[in-house]
């Protein structure tokens, strides 16, 4: 007798209807699946999140390269520092290319909008990572949660063919690799689950 097992693709399918249905905050984004169009989904709510400061005056080319600068971290540490914020907020600083522009504080993350307030929600999969390195490989990553444009929270599935730790395991070889740089890099939680939500976090 074949024993059939529900394709992990399907699980993701199951988990963001779970996350997205009813009155959740949550969204569900499939059209973010690169770094490029996380980084341009953030700039959109940094920008909107940040009118009066902005003044009329969005960021240019180069100053939001500065801001990208700044959210790169060299370990999820470094990361959970700055997310503490200043007064429960975490903020960039840009200097104005227009010269008669003064430098300005852009507010990120703000811990009291949390659950309300300005904060965004958003749910994405299938995003593209490419391989750092030639000994690597190309990956796909499952289901991230974003807040405010930025990545919180990665969970890697596993159907009932596999233990939930393999997800476990799959997050320890992404980490060995180097995938979670650039945008990844403010990933505070990794989660490795199966079809019960059975889960690890770690």
């Amino acid at each position: 007798m074949t024993v059939k097992f529900t394709s992990e693709r399907e699980i993701e399918s199951r988990l963001i209807a779970q996350l997205v249905a009813g009155e959740s905050q949550w969204i569900y984004r499939p059209d973010l699946t690169t770094e490029a169009s996380l980084w341009e989904n953030f700039r959109k709510i940094l920008e909107r999140n940040n009118l009066a400061i902005l003044d009329g005056k969005p960021l240019t080319d180069n100053e939001f390269r500065r801001v990208q600068t700044q959210l790169q971290f060299s370990n999820f540490f470094d990361a959970a520092k700055w997310l503490s914020g200043e007064n429960g907020i975490a903020k960039v600083e840009v200097q104005r290319e227009d010269s008669s522009l003064e430098t300005i504080r852009l507010n990120v993350i703000h811990r009291d909008h949390i659950a309300g307030g300005k904060t965004v929600y958003e749910v994405v999969n299938q995003f593209g990572a490419d391989k750092k390195s030639e000994m690597d490989r190309n990956r796909i990553f499952d289901v991230t949660l974003l807040i405010n444009g930025l990545p919180m929270i990665h969970i890697e599935l596993k159907n009932r063919q596999h233990p939930y730790m393999d997800g476990f395991r799959q997050i320890q070889k992404y980490l060995k690799e180097g995938q979670f740089t650039g945008i990844y890099s403010t990933l505070q939680m990794f989660v490795g689950a199966h079809p019960e939500f059975c889960v690890t976090a770690i």
